[in-house]
């Protein structure tokens, strides 16, 4: 199933204008890796990001590292009486700009390593599309690179709002399904463009290695861009599902959902060749959603987030189910476009379950097209943090 003309634009796409000095760009690879020495299926992510690149393109800006912005003269001056210290500001506030490499593991033990660079530390090749940040580079279908921190680096570099390790990677990937449509506004645009992708290769965190087999891999990949995110930030994927009506695996079936956006979730299902697809650009009268997201109750199957799901038109009903341990989710911090020391504050998990029913509308009775199970989940609710300056 080849990928769209549309989705391979964007895949490749650089957003240029004011973007560079007011925004971000992110491509996103999620995947399941098995370690060689246990066998253990785990869910690794590898992300490529800029933030505001233009504006600082020689030296890196991390807008959480100190600079002290009193000078000898404010101190006299405060000795003086001509000044107050109250009206002193200790620290100089600033807009990062950057580019970045992020990469990790998810579950038990997660952790997430990065790289930070410049603009012009950063090489693009567009025929064909290669592009390398620090020596880690993203083509068309491949992923390759290695990260490394020090617990020294980052005791020193707490701005880094990272884990000290080595994640080092050597992939292939495979796009089988995209969804080109997405979601378009005018300070942020989303696209799947990778729903369903197929990775090989190989990946090594902290000594510890693993394969990646296509037929196992469960890959996603989506592209964002724009001046600033929507919040809260719900987003659940799937391509691991098993019929619970045939009990066969859907091996070309895949969900999508994404928001929130004025209120309402995109929601984008394909199960085994029947397509449905609710886009948050639609307008109001084209379907309805609702969301929740929740923490369940404290009982003998641990503590657990819940997620749910559900959007209908005209001619069919979707309803999502979605369940994740809250020991398995990790919070990752991001920086946000506007500096000021604002976060995304992202709770990230990928052994998320639950189930998807499909039904169709017959007159005023509803018929079930597919009702499946669903593993592996990648799960994420995202809010914005303001932080004390």
């Amino acid at each position: 199933m080849a990928i769209s003309k549309r989705s391979h634009k964007i895949l490749r796409l650089i957003p240029g204008g004011s973007l560079r000095k007011n925004g971000f760009n992110t491509w996103r690879f999620f995947f399941t890796g098995i370690e060689n020495s246990s066998g253990m299926e785990r869910k690794f992510f590898i992300e490529y990001s800029s933030l505001n690149p233009a504006i600082s393109p020689e030296e890196v800006i991390l807008g959480f590292k100190s600079r002290m912005k009193i000078q000898p003269e404010d101190l006299q001056n405060v000795l003086a009486g001509t000044v107050s210290a109250q009206k002193l500001q200790s620290e100089d506030i600033a807009v990062p700009s950057y580019i970045s490499v992020k990469a990790g593991i998810l579950g038990q033990g997660a952790k997430e390593v990065c790289l930070y660079t410049t603009q012009s530390q950063t090489s693009l090749q567009t025929r064909p599309f290669v592009l390398s940040v620090a020596g880690c580079e993203l083509t068309d279908s491949t992923l390759s690179g290695r990260i490394s921190v020090s617990p020294s680096e980052l005791q020193e570099h707490p701005e880094y709002m990272c884990d000290s390790g080595i994640i080092s990677w050597d992939l292939r990937f495979d796009i089988r399904q995209d969804f080109p449509a997405g979601y378009k506004s005018k300070n942020f645009q989303w696209f799947a463009v990778g729903a369903q992708t197929v990775f090989s290769g190989t990946l090594t965190i902290d000594g510890r290695a693993f394969t990646v087999q296509p037929k196992k891999s469960f890959g996603y990949i989506d592209r964002s861009f724009g001046r600033e995110y929507n919040f809260p930030y719900v987003h659940l994927s799937s391509s691991n599902l098993t019929s619970i009506i045939s009990g066969k695996t859907l091996q070309d079936s895949v969900f999508v959902i994404q928001g929130v956006y004025g209120g309402r979730t995109s929601v984008i299902a394909s199960l085994e060749g029947k397509k449905v697809v609710f886009e948050a650009n639609q307008s109001r009268r084209a379907y309805e959603s609702n969301w929740d997201f929740n923490q369940m109750p404290e009982n003998d199957d641990q503590e657990k987030l819940h997620w749910t799901i559900s959007a209908h038109n005209t001619n069919y009903v979707i309803d999502i189910d979605v369940f994740c341990p809250s020991s398995l989710m990790f919070v990752r911090s991001a920086e946000l476009p506007e500096g000021n020391r604002r976060t995304i504050k992202m709770l990230s998990g990928g052994t998320g379950t639950g189930e998807i029913r499909l039904y169709k509308k017959v007159r005023r009775n509803l018929e079930l097209i597919e009702h499946a199970q669903i593993a592996g989940a990648l799960c994420e609710f995202g809010q914005k943090e303001e932080a004390e300056l």
